[in-house]
């Protein structure tokens, strides 16, 4: 693999994510740098559909499209894509996303240090993000059901290609197996929604589109930071917590199923979830995420115990839902 590409990636990998720059280091040596690329691959896809709002739709498909052309295994050489691709690096606010988008030719020479197998599922897995991702360009997420719909697409595909991963790299029972593709879905749709869940404020404020399905909750977009209508705005939050909180059975199945070989991924999977399930806890009854100006986390104390006992915080706090 291409050292320079590669040094690169884990650079901007913790410029463009703090939560994944923290916990992708922790998996396993066989699999670590082919999540980080396919992570960053998938952000680059993920830019074009979100950050940049004054790109006509129709124009933002194309380009869409010619993020994934990128990283079609066939390609041998350099494709022309990524010359277009790099011309909207300026298009981008965040000087992370910048980069990123500027270099992206390190992003697909660190890619085809892959191998094949890799290679050709997180195409697949991107393809259907990207083709999910354009349909809800022009659906509004209306009903829980979209919601549902829209989450497969952004993360329950990351969730696929893992799922993939782990299978193939690990000694998996075909029991085990079953389990992690009955239930990859399940687990990218909770970190999903929750994130959703939280940044319902800062949607509403910076991006044209949101997605909580209002017309599911009865209200207006411009209800939900209205102190007029915060009676009926906190009986929407804790609709969304427990439409969130309905995945957690199948997220700690799915945890139950990885291989104990698999220790750093198990570890980089409880990490991630059991900050999921605090900021859940944090989120209940808390007119913060409508009225305040900051963010509601996991406190750093919690923060701190979730990195010591991954594990042991997934379990203590999955135990704490009722369902």
């Amino acid at each position: 693999m291409n050292k320079e590409a590669l040094r690169f990636c884990r650079r901007i990998l913790k410029e463009v994510s703090r939560s994944f720059s923290l916990t992708i280091p922790m998996l396993d040596a066989e699999i670590k740098n082919a999540v980080m690329i396919v992570y960053l691959q998938d952000r680059i896809l993920d830019n074009f559909e979100d950050e940049l709002p004054d790109l006509e739709d129709g124009k933002r498909k194309k380009l869409m499209d010619k993020v994934v052309e990128i990283f079609n295994p066939a390609h041998r050489q350099e494709p022309p894509e990524i010359q277009e691709i790099q011309g909207y690096s300026d298009e981008f606010i965040d000087d992370s996303l910048k980069v990123l988008t500027a270099n992206v030719d390190f992003l697909w020479e660190a890619y085809h240090g892959l191998d094949s197998y890799v290679k050709a599922r997180s195409f697949y897995w991107l393809k259907e993000m990207n083709s999910g991702m354009q349909v809800y360009l022009d659906k509004e997420i209306k009903t829980f059901s979209d919601l549902d719909e829209y989450c497969y697409y952004v993360a329950g595909t990351v969730g696929g290609f893992l799922s993939d991963l782990i299978i193939t790299k690990y000694s998996v029972s075909q029991k085990n197996a079953g389990i992690l593709k009955n239930n990859f879905n399940q687990a990218g749709l909770f970190l999903q929604k929750v994130n959703i869940t939280r940044d319902i404020r800062e949607d509403i404020l910076n991006r044209d589109r949101i997605f909580w399905p209002l017309q599911e909750l009865g209200l207006e977009r411009e209800q939900l930071l209205s102190k007029d209508y915060k009676e009926k705005a906190m009986i929407a939050l804790q609709k969304m917590i427990e439409n969130v909180e309905k995945h957690v059975p199948a997220l700690i199945e799915y945890y139950n199923a990885l291989p104990d070989e698999a220790s750093g991924y198990k570890r980089f999977f409880a990490v991630n979830n059991a900050l999921g399930l605090a900021t859940i806890d944090r989120l209940k009854n808390n007119q913060a995420v409508f009225y305040s100006s900051k963010p509601v986390k996991a406190s750093k104390l919690e923060f701190m115990a979730i990195m010591k006992s991954p594990e042991k915080k997934l379990n203590e706090f999955a135990k704490g839902i009722e369902l």
